[in-house]
């Protein structure tokens, strides 16, 4: 996921997270595809939705009240009329622009744009190519509105984030960007120094710029990918941990995955017997059990002895987060939609409408609460590894609290594990599951909703957390290292991540 990517082509189908993750982060070039059977499907459905509403057809959020006042229908006078007062419904979706808090990054809010673009090119929900042009060329000139984090509930749609980035766009006053610089000016000023049209919205336009869990995605792409990260990272500390605490590597030995054959367990376990081969410091015991000295455990504790079990499932969990998270990247998020000719049931009028729900986040709230829930593992993981690593009656040997021999109190690394308790407490509490706390919103209308910003506000705590006790965990190993002898103690592929991680600053 971390290949950088020059060039990205839309068409609905194909975007993955490691194009996401680029344009976000590294700003590749966007284009839309030249597939000329999607594009005249964009264009098809929009003609049809523009002929109904001159015909008068009701269509929700076209010419009708938004959520609850569906049934307050704008459909008099002439063809004309009708389309000019469809324009101002479509219009009118500013009154959700009510985002306020903290800012998203710059990178979640052009993954979010990039993402919306690409629900919208299946040409099934009767926007222009035209309009996802100006998101296309805010994007490619890195003009990015500025876009805070509360005020969304998941349920139709990212509706506040996405209206701000679409009033970005029609140059409403009082709205900003943040330009290539890092400036933050109005966005009206800054389109017209690019030179990007402004958005004028026909009927639905409105709505279907706004109605989508693209946020959602964005910000669960990020967390997914910084979360494999330092699950990778967790596995070679966890390792480490081993080493310096004289654990062994037989606790990872193949038959124990072979005779419970989860994916993940087995995965973790042959990780674990790769990065310990060698060292002077676990008992290489793959051939059999070597004698302990008296009073020395003959099997490890839970937190050593179970790694593979523990991180197993975690490594199966994200496999199939990324896959979900990529099919909804690439999935139609809005309401209405047109039914295209091939998607008719038998004896159906193609480009008639269909009202559903492809807005709610359900899957999007779902993979962040379970991602929140690995970065907990992680943080309770290094808890426990530090409390052994202090404590003279777990550590083989250590000194108390990884202190010198010579110090005075004998407390060195006492302040880092009580710390370590905090981000315990801290991430079982940012931990909890977001998709049962719904409530009953919008005059009734609303009443399921998925939350999901909410899990991934959460999760940007936790995953800080998650750092935060990688980087001390790594400290203490490295002390206990420099108390074992030295980086020579150490398996050859642990000798390279442990001043890598431990100096670069890359986790924190």
């Amino acid at each position: 996921m971390s290949k950088k990517v020059t060039k990205v082509s839309l068409n609905g189908s194909s975007l993955s997270l490691h194009e996401i993750l680029s344009v976000g982060r590294n700003g590749g070039l966007v284009e839309f595809t030249t597939e000329s059977n999607i594009l005249e499907n964009i264009h098809n459905t929009y003609k049809v939705m523009i002929v109904d509403v001159q015909n008068g057809v009701p269509i929700y959020g076209c010419n009708t009240g938004y959520g609850a006042q569906a049934s307050h229908v704008v459909n008099k006078g002439l063809k004309k009329k009708r389309v000019a007062e469809a324009k101002k419904i479509s219009e009118g979706i500013t009154h959700i622009d009510v985002a306020v808090g903290p800012e998203f990054k710059d990178e979640i809010v052009r993954a979010a744009m990039l993402i919306r673009i690409n629900m919208l090119m299946n040409g099934v929900s009767a926007v222009k190519l035209d309009d996802l042009n100006i998101y296309r060329k805010m994007l490619n000139a890195h003009i990015t509105p500025v876009v805070n984090m509360y005020g969304g509930i998941g349920a139709s749609g990212d509706l506040a984030h996405n209206a701000r980035v679409l009033n970005a766009a029609r140059r409403y006053k009082g709205t900003k960007v943040r330009d290539k610089q890092g400036n933050v000016i109005e966005a009206e000023k800054a389109l017209k120094a690019a030179r990007i049209e402004q958005l004028y919205l026909d009927p639905k336009a409105g709505l279907g710029l706004v109605n989508g869990d693209n946020f959602s995605t964005a910000v669960a792409t990020f967390l997914a990918a910084d979360t494999v990260r330092a699950l990778v990272l967790m596995h070679a500390v966890a390792a480490m941990v081993i080493e310096v605490l004289r654990g062994t590597d037989r606790s990872f030995h193949p038959m124990l995955a072979y005779v419970r054959p989860h994916q993940g367990q087995d995965e973790t376990a042959s990780i674990m017997r790769d990065l310990l081969q060698g060292s002077k410091l676990a008992y290489q015991e793959m051939k059999g059990h070597k004698k302990r000295p008296k009073g020395v455990k003959v099997q490890d504790g839970y937190s050593l002895r179970g790694i593979s079990q523990y991180l197993g499932v975690d490594v199966e969990k994200i496999k199939g987060i990324l896959d979900t998270i990529e099919v909804n990247a690439n999935a139609v998020s809005d309401n209405p939609l047109w039914v295209l000719p091939a998607f008719a049931t038998k004896g159906e009028k193609p480009y008639q409408w269909v009202s559903g729900a492809n807005f709610i986040a359900m899957h999007m709230v779902d993979v962040m609460d379970d991602l929140r829930k690995i970065m907990t593992h992680m943080t309770k993981l290094c808890d426990r590894h530090v409390a052994r690593l202090v404590n003279t009656h777990e550590s083989n040997g250590l000194p108390p609290n990884l202190s010198d021999k010579a110090a005075i109190t004998q407390c060195a690394f006492k302040g880092v594990q009580i710390q370590s308790g905090m981000f315990d407490v801290y991430a079982s509490l940012l931990s909890m599951p977001v998709s049962t706390f719904f409530g009953v919103h919008e005059e009734g209308n609303q009443d399921i909703t998925s939350h999901a910003l909410t899990s991934g506000i959460l999760g940007f705590d936790n995953l800080r957390i998650t750092h935060y006790a990688l980087a001390q965990t790594l400290l203490a190993v490295c002390q206990a290292v420099d108390l074992r002898g030295g980086a020579r103690m150490l398996s050859e592929k642990n000798k390279t991540p442990i001043y890598l991680c431990a100096f670069s600053g890359t986790i924190c």
